[in-house]
């Protein structure tokens, strides 16, 4: 998904190294307009998500899956990104942005807006103990492949005996 590129307030930043939801906090707290891009070696491979704020409150969201060409958008990104932010190699890269270039993401990217703006004491609920796969797993199981068992390779090609 294309992004203005805004204000760069922060670019590369170690989200490990930080209090994220007292980052977070931040935006809600300044009424920032702009977005938070965090960048993750997830489950298989390159993964991004993006919170987008307008005036201090979290009204858009999206989160892709790169291998894969996978992007969720609006309120079903809100746990792939809050999940990420707990993931032991991510950085992330703040953009500050006026309210007509968020209004734009908005327009031209209807999906990725949440059906009702996420609370800032719902934020702390938001982020899990610990990173899970599980979330990626539930999302790409169409795209993994199952390793085939030496019995079900040799039934492929007829050969049901040598496999026993």
């Amino acid at each position: 998904m294309n992004l203005p590129v805004g204000d760069l307030i922060s670019r590369g930043v170690n989200l490990r190294e930080i209090d994220i939801k007292k980052l977070i906090d931040g935006f809600y707290e300044k009424s920032f307009s702009g977005y938070l891009i965090v960048t993750l070696e997830g489950f298989d491979g390159i993964e991004e998500g993006v919170l987008i704020f307008k005036e201090g409150t979290l009204n858009a969201a999206f989160y892709e899956y790169d291998l894969y060409g996978i992007t969720v958008f609006g309120d079903s990104a809100i746990p792939h990104i809050f999940n990420s932010l707990v993931a032991p190699y991510l950085i992330g890269d703040i953009i500050a942005l006026s309210d007509q270039q968020v209004d734009l993401i908005a327009a031209f990217n209807e999906k990725s807006r949440l059906a009702k703006p996420v609370q800032r004491n719902d934020v702390a609920r938001l982020i899990p103990k610990s990173y899970s796969t599980d979330l990626a797993k539930s999302m790409l199981g169409q795209y993994l492949k199952k390793e085939d068992s030496k019995k079900e390779i040799f039934k492929k090609f007829g050969l049901t005996s040598l496999g026993e």
